[in-house]
């Protein structure tokens, strides 16, 4: 037993021991750069313990404080992300690290998605990517790394200016603000949260009024079925106007053959987005898969005033 027992240590030592590894970029107005070293460290600070993660394009070896991280930056010799998560909670922070970059080394309002594959044991195994709202830069970066144990958190000082010259940078920033990225999936999640102030943003910026993610809900069909379940503070309505006003395709359809127009009827929608799409060229007369049309729902559901209308735009019964 003692002789099996020695060879299964002997085993267990000579077992490699895990490597860190980080494969990611960073571009920084338009140039990028390749991310391949990462470092890791648990630290404790303002709410509780911190993960913190340095991916940068070389191992910086002794000294990872903040100022330290920004002259090397400033010098040119570091090109980096450090990743702030206070671990067990929703709060991510990225800072840059380039000297292309006047807020390098400082506190924006970038907070990067993260996907935790493993964290624990003295391990992590994450990918980091961040949220495009009109900054200079953005990164995206799959890590694993030894996490070792740290002291202190020290973070880094707030950016003055949170303004960027990218197009439409500002409004992207605004945006941010608000919680969302500039793109699809967010603009759908911007148009079931009810927010107005964003899908408004969304559309000044850019953001075709068609356009959904993979898979996703049409962004005309999403803001019509949610009338139902609007409050005051929802304003669906007013998302559905907004969308058709901008050019939203108000033929399309669901898995069912619902349009954006049944759906309004059927969930109650006021009358004023109900005229707009009729005035887009939503058709009164459109059925569903299983034969059901806008004024049959208005019947259905007593919405007089809908009925009235649907009737004035050519629906028959």
């Amino acid at each position: 037993m003692k002789k099996a027992a020695l060879v299964l240590l002997a085993a267990t030592l000579s077992l490699p021991a895990l490597a860190d590894d980080a494969l990611g970029t960073l571009t920084v107005n338009g140039k990028t750069t390749v991310l391949k070293a990462v470092a890791a460290t648990e630290e404790t600070g303002e709410g509780g313990k911190w993960l913190v993660i340095l991916a940068s394009d070389r191992k910086v070896e002794g000294d990872r404080s903040v100022a330290r991280l920004a002259k090397l930056a400033k010098d040119g010799q570091l090109h980096a992300v450090r990743i702030l998560w206070l671990v067990g909670s929703d709060t991510v922070r990225a800072v840059p690290y380039d000297a292309n970059l006047p807020a390098s080394g400082q506190m924006g309002l970038e907070r990067p998605t993260l996907d935790l594959r493993k964290y624990g044991a003295g391990r992590v195994d994450a990918e980091f990517k961040s949220k495009m709202i009109g900054q200079e830069w953005h990164f995206h970066a799959n890590v694993k790394a030894t996490v070792a144990t740290g002291g202190a958190l020290e973070l880094e000082p707030e950016a003055a200016d949170f303004g960027s010259k990218a197009p439409g940078g500002d409004k992207k920033l605004a945006l941010g603000k608000l919680g969302f990225a500039y793109d699809e999936e967010a603009f759908g999640n911007a148009i079931s949260d009810a927010n107005l102030d964003a899908v408004r943003l969304f559309l000044e910026i850019g953001m075709a009024p068609n356009a959904h993610a993979k898979g996703g809900i049409h962004p005309m069909l999403l803001a019509a079925m949610g009338c139902g379940n609007q409050g005051g503070d929802k304003p669906r309505s007013e998302i559905l106007e907004a969308l058709a006003a901008a050019g939203g395709d108000v033929k399309a359809k669901d898995e069912n053959g619902s349009t954006a127009l049944l759906w309004a009827v059927e969930g109650g929608c006021s009358a004023s987005s109900v005229k707009a799409l009729l005035k887009a060229g939503a058709n009164p007369n459109a059925r569903a898969n299983g034969g059901a049309t806008p004024l049959m729902f208005a019947d259905l559901y007593k919405r007089t005033e809908l009925e009235a209308i649907l009737m004035k735009a050519g629906a028959k019964k």
